[in-house]
């Protein structure tokens, strides 16, 4: 059983990143097969030199360094906007392009999107 993480919203204006981020540590915790995707306002958690001030909470950048301790080694961007970002995006992202994209989420027997 494949999982996916699929985020989308901004990090800064709810908790929902940060509660997807907790639920892929959880899950890798068990050893399940755990994927992300990050998208859209989402790729603000990956951009590089994050200074969030107290109000935005804790530095969910710094999450993204760990994935690896939980076994999550594929994080995937589309390539698309890797293109626009890559230079400030953090390094572990891996970008895929539109039909790799879709086959990637055909993959995946659970889709949990925040």
């Amino acid at each position: 059983m494949k999982t996916l993480i699929y985020l989308s919203s901004s990090p800064y204006s709810s908790l929902a990143l940060k509660e997807a981020l907790d639920l892929a540590l959880v899950l890798g915790t068990f050893e399940q097969d755990v994927s992300l995707c990050i998208t859209g306002d989402a790729l603000v958690v990956a951009r590089q030199g994050q200074t969030p001030s107290s109000r935005h909470g804790k530095h969910l950048y710094k999450l993204l360094d760990g994935l690896e301790f939980y076994d999550i080694e594929n994080v995937y961007v589309k390539q698309q906007e890797w293109d626009t970002n890559q230079e400030v995006l953090w390094e572990g992202v891996t970008p895929l392009d539109e039909s790799t994209w879709t086959q990637m989420l055909t993959e995946h027997s659970h889709i949990y999107r925040f």
